[in-house]
C-alpha cells in the first residue's frame, strides 16, 4: 500500500488532475487533437484509471463546465442585484466578463470547440445557461424577460469568443458600445432608442 501511487489515494484528486490535464493539452493541441491516452498521461495515470472517471473528451468538458457554473453565473446576478443601471455600470459589469474571458481564455475555446463536436456538451452549455437565468431573482416569472437574458448572453458569448477568443480585436470598441446598449436595454427597454 505505501507504493502506491498518490494520486490513487484520492479519487477526487486523480479526477481532478485528469480535468487540468485535459484542458492543458486542450490549449496546447486543441479539443480535436487531443486524445483519451495523452490526458491519461499528462494527468499521471493510467487509460484504465482515466476510463473509470470519463468515457470521453466530453465528459471531462461537462464536469468542468458544471464546476464552474457558480463562477459563471457571479457577474450576471452582481449585474441585477446592482440596480439601477447606466451605460458606465453596464460598461464596468462588461470589463468584469471581459477579465473573465481573457483569464478563462483556454478554457472558453476548448468548451467551444467541444461543443461544435458534441451535441451533450453544448445543450449542457445552454442548461447551464437556463439555470444560471433560474437562479435570477429579478427574471422569476418574467419569461420574455428571462429569454431576453439568455439571448443577450448567447450574443455576449459570441461576441467575446470572437473579440477575445479568437483575437479579432478591430472593431472591440465599437463591438463593447453596441452590447453596452442591448444589455442596458434590458434594464430600461426605452435605452435602444
Amino acid at each position: 500500500m505505501k507504493n502506491m501511487h498518490k494520486a490513487q489515494r484520492d479519487p477526487e484528486k486523480t479526477r481532478q488532475s485528469f480535468i487540468d490535464a485535459a484542458f492543458e493539452l486542450f490549449a496546447e493541441k486543441g479539443y480535436p487533437g487531443t486524445s483519451m491516452n495523452q490526458i491519461a498521461v499528462r494527468g499521471g495515470g493510467s487509460r484504465a484509471n482515466l476510463y473509470l472517471h470519463f468515457h470521453g473528451k466530453a465528459e471531462i468538458v461537462l464536469a468542468y463546465m458544471y464546476g464552474i457554473e457558480k463562477r459563471l453565473g457571479a457577474p450576471f446576478l452582481e449585474l441585477f442585484a446592482t440596480q439601477p443601471h447606466d451605460a458606465e455600470s453596464i460598461s464596468r459589469w462588461l470589463q468584469t466578463i471581459k477579465d473573465l474571458w481573457i483569464e478563462k481564455r483556454t478554457v472558453f475555446m476548448a468548451i467551444e470547440m467541444a461543443m461544435t463536436e458534441n451535441e451533450e456538451v453544448a445543450g449542457a452549455w445552454l442548461d447551464i445557461m437556463h439555470s444560471i437565468a433560474d437562479s435570477i431573482p429579478e427574471l422569476e416569472g418574467d419569461k420574455q424577460l428571462k429569454q431576453n437574458f439568455i439571448a443577450l448572453w448567447m450574443g455576449l458569448d459570441r461576441n467575446f469568443y470572437f473579440l477575445y477568443g479568437r483575437q479579432r480585436l478591430e472593431n472591440e470598441e465599437f463591438v463593447l458600445e453596441a452590447l453596452t446598449r442591448q444589455w442596458l436595454a434590458l434594464f430600461q427597454p426605452d435605452a435602444l432608442s
